[in-house]
């Protein structure tokens, strides 16, 4: 009886704590003018599972300050960080509805060329990486904030010119991460989104491709 009390107990107290991290995406008019009701809950599956990875890193004192806690960890480390395991975090995105994922990333499964240890490796498939469509629902909905909001404007740009998250605006947000509010939908988003992107290098995707061939 008394472990049935303490289970319901945990219950409720974890209800409660994602209750007050949690978002409501729909207050943001630019998001429902851009996304379809589908692709809304696809990037609420997103946010989702962001905040159940990086809230159980952090203190638990509120999403806002567990998720600066997390982004300060990344910038203060010199090596890079790939913050979610690559192979876990990809079987979540492929559980997601096509639109749902269509609407921010897309997979390649191909390199054409790339130099690795000194030799040159052409044709290569089995690779996956993960990248920012540079025409997507998502960049349409930068382009609909960036009217108001100079950073989210400069970030469409800089994706739209490299095809994907430029290395300076993955520093620049790490480094900066103090002057955002997580608690507004589109700075959650974008952390969400930033996370999610942020990939092993080549050189560690090569080396385990290698090793299992």
């Amino acid at each position: 009886m008394n472990k049935v009390i303490v289970i319901i107990s945990f219950l409720l107290a974890t209800s409660q704590l994602w209750s007050q991290n949690g978002i409501d995406l729909r207050s943001d008019k630019s998001l429902t003018k851009v996304f379809t009701d589908t692709e809304i809950k696809g990037l609420e599956s997103m946010i989702q599972y962001v905040d159940d990875l990086v809230l159980d890193n952090g203190n638990r004192t509120g999403a806002n300050e567990t998720y600066h806690l997390f982004f300060e960890k990344i910038a203060k480390t010199p090596e890079y960080i790939v913050p979610f395991e690559e192979n876990v975090k990809y079987q979540f995105l492929k559980s997601l509805d096509t639109a749902q994922f269509a609407a921010v990333w897309t997979f390649n499964d191909h390199i054409d060329l790339i130099t690795y240890r000194d030799s040159i490796y052409r044709n290569l498939d089995n690779i996956t990486t993960l990248e920012l469509k540079p025409f997507s629902k998502y960049m349409d909905y930068l382009e609909e904030i960036g009217k108001e909001d100079p950073y989210f404007k400069s970030l469409r740009k800089l994706m739209s010119d490299v095809g994907n998250l430029s290395a300076y605006s993955a520093y620049w947000f790490t480094e900066n991460h103090s002057k955002f509010d997580f608690n507004i939908p589109k700075n959650r988003l974008w952390a969400a989104i930033y996370l999610l992107t942020r990939e092993e290098t080549y050189e560690m995707k090569l080396d385990r491709y290698f090793k299992n061939q």
